[in-house]
């Protein structure tokens, strides 16, 4: 093998070593276990991976208006092997997707990043994009703001460092009552974000309630509320969770 093969293959990954992985399934939700295997093929000459590492990764909003692709969860694959020319080898794998991945909507994205870390050369690299669906908890909590004729409009992940969670970022979900909805005249909007819990879920709630006089000079109120549903408590009936919800809502209006 000549000295130019082997410098193109490691330093420009010209007839270097290919990875391609393959997920068992696309479609998950947080928590779930993802499984599939990482296939390697050797390229012209003989590599020495260091690291083969898969991230799942997503992307959110920074304040300037840009997108920001983050690492929320990082699983070794394997340490350190040496790939042989046109060697086909594959690696199976599993890890738990995190609680707090986010929901695959809207603009929101999720994807699982395979990275080949080799030695003295190019890393290989591969994109495999998955659908995140809502934890059944959370998909509850939705089908009860549409009970109570609550419309989602927005979705998106923004920049919340403030908040001070294991990522940067937080999944909002953008309501807004219909004309059928015992609301409408009281309140803008209810913005929600979900923080699930090993027992449970939080859910942060800004109410923009309507200004009740007038001649007001605010057309509308911000209020913020925690509200904390044990796992007991999420186990409750839709309607009762709606009972719970109007609650929360008729307390901060007769504010």
């Amino acid at each position: 093998m000549s000295l130019f093969k082997k410098i193109s293959a490691n330093l420009l990954g010209i007839g270097g070593a290919q990875v391609d992985t393959i997920l068992d399934e696309s479609t998950y939700r947080p928590g779930d276990l993802v499984t599939g295997k990482v296939h390697v093929l050797g390229g012209e000459v003989a590599q020495e991976i260091d690291d083969m590492d898969l991230y799942v990764m997503a992307n959110y909003q920074l304040d300037s208006g840009y997108s920001q692709s983050i690492k929320i969860y990082s699983h070794r694959v394997l340490h350190r092997f040496t790939i042989s020319p046109s060697e086909s080898r594959s690696f199976p794998f599993q890890f738990q997707l995190p609680i707090d991945t986010p929901i695959s909507l809207r603009t929101c994205t999720v994807w699982i990043k395979t990275n080949l870390d080799i030695k003295y050369g190019l890393d290989a690299k591969d994109n495999d994009q998955i659908v995140v669906q809502p934890h059944p908890w959370i998909e509850k909590m939705l089908r009860v703001m549409g009970q109570r004729k609550f419309e989602l409009r927005i979705v998106d992940s923004e920049y919340a460092p403030f908040l001070k969670r294991r990522l940067p970022f937080i999944q909002e979900f953008e309501f807004r009552p219909d004309f059928s909805c015992k609301y409408i005249g009281k309140l803008k909007e209810i913005e929600c974000i979900f923080f699930l819990e090993e027992k449970g879920m939080e859910i942060l709630l800004e109410i923009d309630r309507k200004a009740r006089e007038v001649n007001d000079w605010k057309s509308s109120i911000d209020v913020w509320v925690r509200v904390h549903l044990s796992d007991l408590d999420l186990q409750r009936s839709e309607d009762e969770l709606a009972n719970l919800l109007d609650q929360t809502i008729e307390a901060q209006i007769k504010r």
